[in-house]
Parts: C-alpha cells; sequence; structure tokens
C-alpha cells in the first residue's frame, strides 16, 4: 500500500469574489500553498459560511453584486474578529485603498497578483496575528 502524504493544513480561507474564474484561479493556487478554502460570490453567502465556519483569514473582492467588500468586512469582523481581511480588487485608486483600510482591514492588494505575492501577504498577516495572541 502505497504511503500516504499528509501535509499540515496552514489555515481555513473564505475568498469571496463574483467572478468564478477568479475563484478558481486563487483558491487553486492557495491550495497549493497548504491552504483550506471556501468560496462565495456575494456578500451574502460569505456572511452564512461566516456564521458557520472559523476562518483564519478573509480575501474579499471590494466590488460585489449585492453590496461591498467594506461592508462584508464590517460584518465579518464582528462575527470573527481576529481575523485578518484581505481586500482584492482591480477598481481602486490610492485614496478608495486607504479610505477602506481606514474603516476596516488589513491589507488592499490590487489585481491581477501574482499567486507568491498573495501567498506571503497571507502567511506574514496570519503570523502577525499569532504572535499578538501569544
Amino acid at each position: 500500500m502505497p504511503a500516504v502524504k499528509l501535509t499540515k493544513v496552514k489555515a481555513q480561507i473564505l475568498h469571496v469574489d463574483d467572478d468564478p474564474d477568479i475563484r478558481l484561479m486563487i483558491s487553486a493556487s492557495l491550495r497549493e500553498f497548504g491552504y483550506v478554502v471556501a468560496t462565495a460570490s456575494t456578500n451574502a453567502e460569505a456572511l452564512e459560511l461566516a456564521e458557520k465556519v472559523k476562518f483564519d483569514l478573509f480575501i474579499l473582492d471590494v466590488r460585489l453584486p449585492d453590496g461591498n467588500g467594506i461592508e462584508l468586512c464590517q460584518k465579518v469582523n464582528q462575527l470573527q474578529p481576529n481575523s485578518p481581511v484581505v481586500y482584492y480588487s482591480a477598481y481602486a485608486s490610492e485614496e478608495e485603498q486607504e479610505s477602506a483600510l481606514s474603516i476596516c482591514g488589513d491589507v488592499y492588494l490590487k489585481k491581477p497578483v501574482l499567486a507568491c505575492v498573495l501567498e506571503k501577504t497571507i502567511a506574514e498577516l496570519l503570523e502577525r496575528r499569532q504572535i499578538a495572541a501569544e
């Protein structure tokens, strides 16, 4: 019987984006890095998942069909206050990014972003969260 390779799960992530191709690409990349990834395409789906599952980190698109990622960030922070939030959007000026981060969230990445850059950002946020918890 062949040996089964067990990999330690780094973290559980919720990725919210209304573009199915981006959801597929990001979730596949993050799974390759050892993360467990759930996806949602709307604020409503994301909130439903966040009420049921403990996530270590959220990746939120800013423009969603039923609201925006900033509003969603505020709601998930109420449900899971210690989970970092990464905004991931193609549409943002520097002022919009600063405004979003002043309200809620930890990092704002502009699409497209290399998978290795996204993974590095996630790892840094999770490490910061772990240090703060200790």
